[in-house]
């Protein structure tokens, strides 16, 4: 049994419409996080891994939640004052070390 109805035109492929200016900003936001993580993520891998992860808890790198003193040294195993230290020594080598320069267009220094 034959149809007899004409074929159908074929349609044209459907195209997505031109990125709109918010989809731009959001593609530029985001390459720049990217690029902020990357070089953040360089930054804290020159560390003694004692001192990234007491960073990356103490400023929520981790989790997006920033801890506190007493919260990340119950999870690390040490006291308040050895986390506060760590902390300050981690921000003084990260100063030492240079890479900041690279952050520095992240920062609106």
């Amino acid at each position: 049994m034959s149809d007899s109805r004409p074929p159908r035109p074929e349609r044209p492929p459907r195209q997505d419409p031109p990125p709109s200016r918010r989809d731009r900003e959001a593609d530029a936001a985001d390459a720049a996080l990217k690029a902020l993580r990357d070089k953040l993520s360089g930054v804290l891998r020159r560390l003694p891994d004692v001192e990234r992860r007491v960073l990356e808890l103490r400023m929520g790198l981790v989790d997006g939640n920033p801890h506190k003193p007493g919260d990340v040294a119950e999870r690390m195993g040490m006291t308040i004052p050895e986390v506060k230290r760590i902390e300050t020594r981690a921000f003084e080598r990260i100063r030492e070390v240079g890479p900041i320069k690279g952050l520095e267009r992240f920062l609106g220094r």
